[in-house]
């Protein structure tokens, strides 16, 4: 499960502009459009208006076409401009860490995504993406905190006990990424990467009856799974 973005809403719309900077604005945030188009709009908004709100959304909207463009280098610059006008958003702190964190940039994701955690303590995706580069980093312990906190924050999500599970995995403790990953089936039971998780667990505890059910069930959920087909074959299933 990959790292997700936030796209800032609204918050600017009610201010007075200019009819050509209020269309500009409303192409920047037109998911309609094609995100070159949309870049085009937020860049031209930015050459047309001084203020700051309006401007921070336009860099966190364009930091995030560009992020999701694959051109993480220049959104990480939009985002840290958008900083520059609002310092207390966690929203362009947590945007910046998903961005270095694709770089590999791993401690300056975490140290953006902490300043999300100190702006914003109760959104678990900021406790989740920190886990990831926690993860990414070998810092599995400090993972498994920030995933535990993203549970409590939102019980009802498979993601973070997948990614708790995936931690206990990278630390060798395969029983608990087991419990782990139980929990996150039965809230997403049509993700075929949980059961291939799952099934790489009991596969490593020589369960192998286990490993190729959940390989099995792998496939069927998503019959394109290759990691599920290669799990399948290597233990001498069917083809």
């Amino acid at each position: 499960m990959s790292a997700c973005l936030l796209v800032l809403g609204a918050a600017a719309a009610a201010l007075a502009q200019t009819e050509t900077a209020e269309a500009l604005l409303d192409a920047c945030r037109d998911d309609a459009r094609s995100g070159s188009q949309r870049i085009g709009a937020c860049t031209r908004l930015l050459e047309a208006t001084k203020d700051a709100v309006i401007r921070t959304e336009a860099f966190l909207q364009r930091g995030v076409l560009r992020e999701l463009g694959g051109e993480s280098e220049t959104a990480v610059a939009d985002y840290s401009e958008a900083i520059k006008l609002d310092p207390s958003s966690a929203l362009a702190h947590f945007n910046r860490g998903n961005a270095y964190d694709q770089l590999g940039k791993y401690d300056l994701a975490i140290a953006d995504y902490s300043q999300a955690i100190k702006l914003d303590p109760k959104e678990p995706d900021y406790f989740n993406n920190r886990g990831q580069a926690y993860d990414h980093n070998g810092q599995h312990d400090l993972a498994i905190a920030d995933y535990t906190m993203a549970s409590k924050l939102n019980g009802k999500s498979a993601r973070p006990f997948y990614n708790r599970g995936l931690a206990y995995a990278n630390k060798g403790d395969w029983r608990r990424a087991i419990d782990d990953l139980d929990q996150a089936i039965k809230l997403a039971p049509d993700d075929a990467d949980l059961y291939v998780a799952r099934g790489a667990a009991h596969e490593e505890l020589g369960e192998e009856g286990e490993a190729k059910a959940d390989y099995a069930k792998a496939l069927e959920v998503d019959p394109e799974s290759e990691d599920a087909r290669e799990g399948i074959n290597r233990l001498g299933g069917p083809r």
